[in-house]
């Protein structure tokens, strides 16, 4: 009988499956996604990998490759992708009240409670609905152990006869898929681990599980050794429900053109902080450091000498988009340039604490004037996270401008669920 089991509920080629929801036509067809920018390949549709493309290539190098083989080829949407990836959260919670979100397309659940002979069949269900009701394929992986439920899940995507669920819940199943999977391909074991066991002639996951003990820990610390335990069945990590307390909010893009006016890189900067400060005040925390980067074009060999930084400490944390934009513009004002060509900039909220743990200072504005700011911000965030709404349609002057520094997005397709503008239309 088996004991206590974790899943991993992965999505299926995720940004890739969220283009083709609202284009049933696009089923079968190769498809990639870009990233910002449209620079490199980070996302590929079983048939493009079919076709060799590697993930992350640049996109001019393999638009040759692409164009031949009839890929349909899209910019990244990640309003379309988080709103998707929401949606297949909501039905995992609804299913269990112990979920870890892992990342936009993975989720552990915790299967205590629910009986051994009837997991398959529960999770085939799950997997079922989400499907039906987001029509995003997901594999799940079950095991013993978070490590082990990765494996399992990497198992049912591979495994066409495993129909899309895989258990590992006995020896004999848990050494082949050990034996099936590269060790670097071990979640916790990272590009130099694996070429320091690859060394040692550890190529698979079951070679590194059947190491002793001490040896691992002698290699490869204390993490290593949690990863082999894990492997064995013993579990080292937990569900999670509760992210932990961020440490910094950052904000950047890279340019779709140099960008040397600082008009224009006021107005990304301007735009950055908001961003940042939005999410600040969606998580409840305020900022007490805001730091200003802004980067060269890196095939420019004077780049690294051109890149620049700076920082400013305001008063009292803040959420504030106001206070905040102020305090980054100064930041910009102390690391801009003149004549120096920028690809990419970004703001960094330091220093970040709980909004209801602030103390006051004595110099703070009073408290009624604070409550004032506050709601009005939320007032804003409000009405500009309405679907109805223009992306920004209530911001601040410091962003009024069009500029080079713009992402480009050429190949885009439309925000179907979070933009009433943008909703299909049947003719």
């Amino acid at each position: 009988m088996i004991g206590k089991m974790f899943a991993l509920v992965d999505c299926n080629n995720f940004y890739a499956s969220c283009e083709r929801v609202f284009r049933p036509d696009l089923e079968g067809v190769p498809i990639v996604v870009l990233s910002n920018n449209d620079g490199c390949v980070i996302a590929r549709s079983n048939e493009v990998k079919a076709l060799g493309v590697p993930m992350g290539a640049p996109y001019f190098k393999v638009k040759d490759m692409l164009n031949a083989g009839g890929v349909k080829i899209f910019s990244s949407n990640y309003a379309l992708y988080g709103d998707m990836s929401g949606r297949v959260m909501t039905i995992l919670y609804s299913f269990s009240p112990e979920v870890e979100i892992y990342s936009i397309d993975e989720a552990f659940i915790d299967l205590d409670g629910f009986a051994p002979n009837v997991i398959i069949a529960q999770m085939n269900a799950l997997r079922a609905n989400i499907k039906k009701w987001t029509s995003i394929p997901v594999s799940i992986g079950i095991g013993p152990t978070k490590t082990l439920a990765k494996i399992a899940a990497e198992r049912a995507k591979k495994d066409l006869s495993l129909g899309g669920v895989c258990m590992l819940d006995g020896k004999t199943q848990t050494h082949s898929a050990l034996n099936l999977t590269p060790v670097g391909d071990v979640w916790g074991i990272g590009r130099a681990w694996n070429k320091r066991l690859n060394a040692g002639g550890i190529i698979t996951a079951l070679d590194f599980a059947n190491q002793p003990m001490q040896l691992v820990r002698k290699k490869i610390g204390v993490s290593g050794a949690r990863t082999w335990l894990e492997l064995n069945g013993t579990r080292a990590f937990v569900i999670e429900m509760q992210p932990g307390i961020r440490k910094s909010c950052i904000s950047s893009r890279s340019f779709s053109k140099n960008v040397t006016v600082l008009d224009e890189l006021k107005e990304a900067i301007a735009t950055f902080a908001a961003r940042a400060s939005e999410r600040l005040r969606g998580e409840r925390m305020a900022a007490g450091t805001i730091s200003v980067f802004l980067l060269a074009n890196r095939f420019d060999e004077n780049s690294i000498a051109a890149n620049s930084s700076a920082t400013v400490t305001l008063d009292n944390p803040s959420a504030n988009t106001v206070e905040i934009t102020q305090g980054a513009l100064a930041a910009l004002a102390k690391a801009y340039k003149k004549g120096i060509a920028y690809k990419k900039a970004g703001v960094s909220l330091l220093e970040l604490s709980p909004m209801h743990s602030l103390q006051p200072s004595l110099f703070s504005a009073a408290p009624d004037k604070e409550n004032r700011a506050h709601n009005l911000q939320i007032a804003i965030d409000k009405i500009n996270s309405s679907p109805r709404a223009v992306r920004d349609m209530v911001h601040i002057g410091a962003r009024k401008q069009k500029g080079n520094w713009h992402m480009r997005q050429d190949m885009r397709s439309p925000r179907y669920t979070t933009s009433w503008r943008e909703l299909p239309r049947v003719t």
